[in-house]
């Protein structure tokens, strides 16, 4: 029977490899492509430079009194910081729709689709609408036999389909020209002092 030990020759006449010392080569291979990649000028195209680029451009958001428009309502308030300064105003309305998406031959439910749409509209102070996106995140689970599981299911999927609202929510307004404003556009009379 053949020693099978980490610290075994691999073949006659070869040293034996550790693993120890694999785990050092790993390592080392590990740091040496973390430093090429860390010097490459990398930058995701959703990094927000400036940590809080949108709080002076967002005044308020509205939302419905719900669970989810809370947890929503969370999530941006962290993401886009509104202020009194700012000059959009988002409205967000929220549904979800639950359907069987698996029926079993005996009639049971196996399958659930959950879908969480949200509509946005974003409007400037003055009441003209500047974009409206409407949004939509689907997900479905396996039904178990436990109903608190079923809800724990569901709502950790509604969580993260308002994550992903939340997201591209703040992807909408930074694709928003700086110059939607009417005071910022070039056939617009000037302010007067």
């Amino acid at each position: 029977m053949a020693n099978r030990s980490e610290n075994a020759l691999l073949s006659p006449g070869a040293s034996s490899i550790s693993s120890s010392s694999r785990n050092g080569l790993a390592f080392g291979a590990l740091m040496a492509l973390s430093l090429v990649v860390s010097g490459c000028g990398f930058e995701p195209i959703y990094a927000v430079r400036d940590g809080g680029a949108y709080s002076l451009e967002v005044r308020s958001i509205d939302l419905p009194d719900t669970r989810a428009g809370r947890y929503l309502g969370d999530r941006l308030d962290a993401q886009l910081q509104p202020g009194e300064d700012g000059k959009y105003l988002v409205v967000i309305n929220l549904s979800e729709t639950r359907r069987d998406a698996l029926t079993s031959t005996d009639g049971s439910t196996e399958r659930i689709e959950l879908t969480v749409a949200a509509n946005v509209t974003i409007s400037l102070v003055s009441s003209e609408i500047v974009n409206t996106v409407n949004l939509r995140v689907s997900s479905s689970y396996n039904r178990s036999f436990s109903e608190l599981t079923n809800q724990e299911t569901e709502a950790s999927l509604r969580n993260t389909a308002l994550d992903r609202i939340a997201a591209d929510i703040q992807l909408a307004l930074a694709d928003l020209p700086d110059d939607a404003s009417p005071e910022l556009r070039p056939d617009s009379p000037p302010k007067a002092p």
